[in-house]
């Protein structure tokens, strides 16, 4: 997808006010509180470090216990450098973007990363050899070919090959898989294939997405006016397509469980979700589509409770894909959306996330949330590559240059002297955020 940010509409000096008004009382509750309620906070976080013990637990209807194994120090150097290596991992829509960035890190962490798109530079319909990372094309029969697939002007240039050969480079196994998830019976050889290969799934990412038909102008308009394509296309490839994967992949990751997997505890589900899913973004059919994802993630962790899977929504920033730079290059970043990309994530920051959530042994205690990648940063402190930490979307340090500020301010504030207070998540969802200055 293009980004994960909110959409800028026109809004009247009363809207710029509220949310003002709304920082002002944030800044004021948490300088009033903050020195009151500390303590009781630091006495629960003890008391609930008793509690969780960091002890693997499998399904409830099978947990043996296994004795300590000694590892040597290459084996320890290994799970501290390549904390996923063995693992075998599946991101599904990664040809480009947050499902490539992902892809990426996960081969840094030494996985193996089957990946799955629509854009191949390949044509071959037979079967290849996977060892050899060589696009395995499932299903290329006419009737599947559809207003689902990615074509250049929807998606770009980059193909599931090129991803596969960074994941390899990165150190881990890239496997792509041209696969359109609006097929269901794509998506079951998809599943069949990695049971033959590996006999098992540690990793599922829900992030397959698809622009509407005519490209992302297909996200800036009133749903009246837009019409029902943007609502199927959004819909069925970004919410439907998670809910049939993640039917295939359950068993999958029950199989041979508990079972060693590097650093991982149990098998995972990361649904790539957005801040979408609690205020108004884009359009309609976004933030429904977007607020059903995450709704996925919190019932299906109901449901698999008992099986210690956790299954957790994951909120990208403002992020820097192939698709963003296009925008601004054409000028539609500056006309359609208009904040400063200052405070930009690259695409692996949200595979970092993953990553350190994946391999956090008490990582049962985010089933069934959402979860923000500039959050986690700070909780799990990985950076950017160059050591930046891009802002939360709901910190002041993000909101104020993107949306109080108008350039000439930005150029003269320190970013440093902005504090990192947060807006709560339900001022956050009151209605449309203000537009950029």
């Amino acid at each position: 997808m293009m980004m994960n940010t909110v959409h800028p509409s026109s809004h009247s000096r009363s809207q710029r006010t509220n949310l003002f008004l709304s920082i002002l009382v944030l800044v004021s509750i948490q300088s009033s509180l903050s020195n009151a309620f500390t303590p009781c906070f630091l006495n629960l976080h003890h008391s609930c470090a008793k509690i969780g013990d960091g002890t693997r637990r499998g399904p409830v209807h099978s947990s043996p216990s296994f004795a300590p194994v000694a590892m040597s120090n290459k084996e320890i150097d290994e799970e501290v450098n390549e904390p996923m290596k063995g693992c075998v991992c599946l991101v599904t829509g990664a040809s480009r973007g947050i499902g490539k960035g992902i892809a990426i890190e996960l081969g840094k962490a030494g996985a193996t990363v089957y990946i799955t798109g629509t854009t191949s530079s390949s044509s071959s319909n037979a079967r290849a050899d996977l060892s050899q990372s060589v696009m395995t094309n499932i299903n290329t029969d006419e009737k599947s070919r559809s207003m689902f697939i990615t074509n250049d002007e929807i998606g770009g240039p980059e193909t599931i090959e090129e991803t596969a050969e960074a994941i390899s480079k990165a150190g881990g196994v890239g496997i792509p898989i041209c696969c359109d998830h609006s097929q269901d019976d794509q998506v079951k050889q998809l599943f069949e294939k990695i049971e033959q290969d590996h006999g098992r799934l540690d990793l599922l990412v829900n992030n397959v997405f698809r622009v509407p038909p005519g490209g992302t102008s297909g996200l800036f308009g009133k749903f009246w006016e837009v019409g029902v394509d943007v609502w199927d296309a959004i819909h069925t490839v970004g919410c439907r397509s998670h809910y049939v994967a993640s039917c295939y992949a359950v068993p999958l990751m029950k199989k041979n469980y508990p079972r060693s997997m590097g650093s991982m505890a149990r098998p995972m589900i990361a649904m790539i979700s957005s801040f979408g899913g609690i205020t108004y973004t884009f359009n309609v059919a976004y933030g429904v589509g977007k607020a059903a994802v995450d709704r996925l993630a919190k019932d299906m962790a109901v449901e698999l409770r008992d099986e210690d899977i956790p299954v957790t929504s994951f909120y990208p920033g403002v992020v820097l894909t192939e698709r963003t730079q296009r925008a601004v290059e054409s000028g539609d970043w500056a006309r359609e959306v208009g904040i400063p990309l200052v405070n930009a994530e690259s695409p692996g920051y949200t595979g970092k996330a993953i990553v350190a959530v994946a391999t956090d042994p008490e990582n049962m205690k985010k089933t069934g949330t959402f979860q923000v990648v500039a959050e986690l940063a700070a909780e799990y402190k990985f950076t950017e590559e160059d050591g930046s930490t891009p802002p939360s979307i709901r910190s002041l340090k993000f909101l104020l240059p993107a949306y109080g500020f108008d350039e000439e301010t930005r150029k003269k504030v320190d970013p440093n002297l902005i504090p990192d207070w947060k807006l709560p998540f339900f001022i956050m969802a009151n209605g449309e955020p203000p537009k950029p200055q």
